[in-house]
């Protein structure tokens, strides 16, 4: 057994019964707020590209040239507006952003030359 394990099992032993049903509770996702608790552990639904492109205010060829996050759902991509939103926040990305912009700016130099 590893060492998380042996002091999960060592908590357990030591806690009083109001403590190991409230860390049950937990561990299973129920923070105890009833049905409100059900809705903000419920994933986030899944949205299709032009659906993204609306909620985040960006073409679908730039979502895919800026390489978002997604998953394939019978064989399409699907989306989750957050997962999106935080990947565009993420050091990735702009590092990504720079990239393209750079890339933008060699080949407008090359064009006027």
């Amino acid at each position: 057994m590893g060492e998380l394990t042996n002091d999960l099992l060592a908590a357990v032993l030591a806690a009083t019964p109001d403590r190991k049903a409230a860390a049950l509770r937990t561990l299973r996702g129920d923070d105890g707020g009833g049905e409100g608790a059900a809705k903000r552990t419920s994933p986030e639904p899944f949205v299709s590209q032009r659906e993204l492109a609306r909620n985040v205010g960006i073409s679908v060829p730039t979502l895919w040239r800026y390489r978002v996050p997604k998953h394939e759902l019978g064989g399409r991509p699907r989306f989750r507006v957050g997962e999106v939103l935080a990947y565009l926040e993420s050091p990735a990305f702009k590092a990504l952003a720079e990239e393209l912009k750079a890339a933008r700016r060699a080949t407008r130099k090359k064009v006027k030359a």
